[in-house]
């Protein structure tokens, strides 16, 4: 029997639109062009961008109270930095943290407060009492020992007295006696020596000699700085600034602060850039036409500086989720562009003319580019309902975007690829024939069912890991982790009490295995005050004295003092009956005031200047002997003033602050402690909070975005089959993703969830293109069906776009690159392996219904 003649196939409005826009296509693609440069150049000047800047996240109105209580009663304690300074001298270390500290302390509009721990006027009164009870008493039998010497050396606080004073050991020691405690009397003198050689004069501190003032010779001293809400940013980095030029000086930021100021063309300019050449050159490969990639790329750019413009026009800056609007604006634009660029070139091949190839190209994928931006918008939509305000916002730019994609794909896409085609007939091959594909598939389809199956065994185990899920804005771990010998307040959970409650919770969350340290503003006070207070009472029997006035004494008195003291500590050094610590000292001054001697500073005033360097602090002794008698037990509102505001309010409510230990999860952690303390307030309360809301919010979101594209996919496909291939790689996704999230130990914010909102629709709206020609034809490849590389390049172009931003050096532009580009990988593969073995698979049972026909 002949065959029947072809029949013409009438032209749909797809066509009828594109065969409108190809013959005005410069007309269109000039105005086109205009208004996307107008957008862009009113986005660039308009738009405000904060990729760090949390995304909002409506919390439970008790988490929202107390919260809100927490920081308006202490106001910054959760963004506090942390300064670590360290330096082989204690005295520098010291030093140095009180100046960062007095800097920082100047900036009032930037800092609530800035203090040094353990320094001020109530740790000098208290020192000693934190010290043991057995050090206490070993200090004070010292300087009852050492009582002679003190008065011997204020009835003469000069270099011929403390001469006397050394004729005086020398004479003991050559009796066979040696004194003890004098030891550390010489090293400290020679101490004082050796900086007045070196041009550095400090005063001899008496008190600190006698170990009766408790300073604390500590070479790792800690600055604590609480900046004010909403300038953690700023604050930062005037913190870097002011430790610039110090040695040993570290931060440890909070999650909030960002040590550097951000850089434009670093972190938006060159990723931006990068994409834009990634996906040029992806394109023009698989299209193997510049052409037709300028084509799509142009219509590409009129989308985002469209959908730039539209997002200008909003309240406020675009947080730490809308910001990254541009993956989910170009998905569908992308997608239908390389749909549609594919059908023309391979239309061209065919040896059709520019105009017709266009229309054809329409004809056959318009319906399919709608229904692909429909699934896309049908997901999209879901989040528009949830409590999610980031998600509301970034789904309603999403859909706009998505709108406008259509539009471009079906009037601006035409006119584009009419305006760039070349007037001569594109009749080569491409390098990626569907002939090639066909061929290539006869003799590895078993290999490709193979794989696809291993990675249907995949997808089954990875579902074990969906119930582990997390979610939270806490991105990434803390580094370095809490440090719990330090004050680093950083993961801590804050609960707010009355005074009389504190013990009762303290022995409550003690209990907790999930625990590490617990802070109140007790445990600042000393532990063995009364035992230390009762050792120091003894110093009653220390006779108060008075240094008395220097005498004038002539320079060569004065000399000739140096000499003898010489003299008098080689009698020490060389006797046998000194103590080794006593002989090493005395080496030690002999060589300093020899070295003071021969130095070129020796002169009047540089011998006054030492002796006031030695003695004009002798009298401190007798004062705090006298105050540490009367001494008394410290209570907490004695604390130091800034210390204590961190702990107790103005108001007189408590803060407890719980750190969880070394090793233990954040919301592990905030889960124990609000099960024990329900009305504990903090940065991993709210996580826990956050993650409980996305879960159950996304859970929603997710179920009836899968009921919406179900409906979609049904019409667009028309059988069960095609609906089953087009949706099963999309569970896929979840589960893989669910295990890779497991793998990497992360949790999924609202920026991620926007990225694998993405993977989901690029990945259905592929699926969908392996469906089409089975729900057509009964198979995946037909003659005049969509070439295989067109189901593989959406996904390939929307990774290229999401990969270069890790280049980028703000946190979380790098990280929501990273997490993008696993999804959109994902989706490559699901959408190379899976989503075409199960339409093969399918279409093995699906009766074959063959028609063909043309268009003119």
């Amino acid at each position: 029997m002949a065959s029947r003649a072809r029949p013409k196939l009438r032209p749909n409005v797809f066509a009828r639109l594109a065969r409108f826009a190809a013959l005005r296509s410069a007309t269109i693609v000039l105005v086109a062009g205009l208004l996307g440069l107008a957008c862009a150049a009113f986005a660039l000047m308009k738009i405000s961008i904060d990729p760090d800047r949390p995304p909002v996240i409506s919390l439970d109105e008790q988490t929202a109270d107390r919260q809100a209580e927490l920081d308006r009663l202490f106001p910054g304690v959760e963004q506090t930095f942390l300064a670590i300074v360290t330096s082989g001298d204690p005295e520098t270390a010291r030093q140095q943290a009180l100046a960062l500290a007095a800097t920082l302390g100047e900036r009032t509009k930037l800092f609530v407060s800035a203090f040094v721990p353990g320094t001020g006027e109530f740790y000098e009164r208290n020192a000693l009492l934190y010290r043991d009870v057995a050090d206490v008493r070993a200090r004070v039998n010292i300087l009852l020992q050492l009582e002679p010497l003190y008065h011997a050396l204020a009835a003469a606080p000069d270099l011929p007295g403390f001469t006397a004073l050394v004729s005086e050991i020398a004479n003991a020691v050559e009796q066979g006696r040696s004194p003890p405690g004098l030891a550390t009397v010489l090293q400290a003198v020679s101490s004082i020596i050796e900086g007045e050689v070196k041009g550095k004069s400090r005063p001899l501190r008496w008190s600190a000699l006698a170990g009766i003032d408790g300073q604390v010779q500590a070479k790792r001293w800690y600055v604590l700085a609480t900046p004010r809400p909403g300038m953690e940013r700023e604050a930062a980095v005037a913190a870097r600034q002011a430790s610039n030029g110090m040695e040993g000086v570290s931060w440890v930021w909070p999650r909030r602060a960002l040590a550097t100021a951000p850089n434009t063309l670093r972190d938006f300019v060159v990723p931006a850039a990068l994409s834009v050449l990634l996906v040029t050159t992806l394109l023009a490969g698989v299209l193997a036409s510049f052409r037709q990639s300028a084509a799509v790329m142009g219509c590409a750019a009129i989308v985002l500086s469209g959908t730039g413009a539209a997002v200008a026009l909003m309240d406020g800056p675009l947080d730490g989720a809308t910001w990254s609007f541009a993956l989910a604006v170009l998905s569908p634009v992308l997608l239908s562009g390389s749909v549609v660029a594919t059908a023309y070139g391979h239309e061209r091949m065919r040896g059709l003319s520019s105009l017709q190839a266009v229309m054809m190209a329409a004809q056959r994928q318009g319906g399919l580019v709608s229904a692909a931006i429909a699934v896309i918008a049908a997901i999209w939509s879901a989040w528009l309902f949830c409590q999610l305000p980031s998600l509301n916002k970034f789904a309603a730019i999403a859909l706009f975007g998505g709108a406008l994609s259509w539009i471009v794909s079906v009037i601006v896409l035409p006119a584009a690829l009419q305006f760039t085609a070349s007037k001569e007939p594109e009749v080569p091959l491409h390098w990626l024939t569907e002939e090639k594909a066909m061929e290539a598939a006869r003799y590895s389809a078993r290999s490709y069912d193979v794989v696809a199956i291993l990675l249907l065994a995949v997808v089954v185990f990875s579902a074990v890991f969906l119930p582990a899920i997390r979610f939270g804005e806490s991105q990434l771990p803390a580094k370095p982790p809490p440090l719990l010998e330090t004050p680093d307040a950083r993961g801590s959970v804050h609960i707010l009490a009355a005074q009389e409650q504190v013990s009762e919770l303290v022995a409550r969350l003690s209990a907790l295995p999930e625990v590490g340290a617990i802070r109140t503003a007790e445990q600042f006070l000393p532990v063995n005050a009364a035992e230390n207070i009762s050792e120091l009472k003894r110093l009653a029997a220390f006779t108060p004295f008075m240094a008395m006035s220097r005498k004038s004494v002539d320079e060569s008195a004065r000399r000739e003092s140096l000499v003898e003291l010489q003299e008098h500590l080689s009698v020490i050094a060389d006797a046998s009956a000194s103590a080794p610590e006593l002989r090493a000292a005395a080496i030690r001054l002999r060589r300093a005031v020899s070295l003071f001697i021969k130095s070129s500073t020796e002169s009047e005033t540089a011998l006054e200047q030492l002796e006031a360097a030695l003695f004009s602090d002798l009298g401190s002794v007798s004062k705090l002997a006298e105050r540490l008698i009367v001494l008394v037990p410290p209570a907490v509102s004695d604390l130091e003033p800034r210390l204590l505001r961190r702990f107790v309010s103005e108001q007189g409510i408590w803060r407890i602050e719980v750190m969880p230990r070394n090793g233990t999860g954040e919301l592990s952690f905030a889960a124990a402690v609000r099960r024990a303390v329900p009305q504990a307030a903090g940065q991993p309360i709210v996580s826990l909070v956050q993650n409980e809301i996305v879960h159950h919010e996304a859970s929603l979101a997710f179920a009836m975005a899968l009921g919406v594209v179900a409906m979609v996919l049904l019409l667009a496909t028309r059988s069960i089959s095609a609906f089953l291939v087009s949706v099963a790689p999309s569970i896929a996704f979840l589960t893989l993703t669910a295990g890779v999230i497991a793998y990497l130990g992360i949790r999924l914010n609202v920026a991620m969830l926007a990225a694998m909102t993405t993977g989901i629709a690029v990945l259905i709206a592929s699926s969908l293109l392996s469906a089409r020609s089975l729900a057509r034809t009964g198979a995946l490849v037909s003659a005049t069906g969509l070439p295989g590389r067109a189901i593989l390049l959406p996904p390939l172009a929307v990774a290229a776009a999401a990969g270069p931003l890790v280049t980028s050096s703000r946190p979380g532009i790098v990280e929501l690159g990273t997490v993008a580009t696993v999804f959109i990988l994902i989706v490559c593969l699901l959408a190379w392996a899976l989503a075409p073995a199960l339409a093969r698979w399918a279409g093995a049972l699906v009766k074959p219904r063959n028609g063909n026909a043309t268009v003119k």
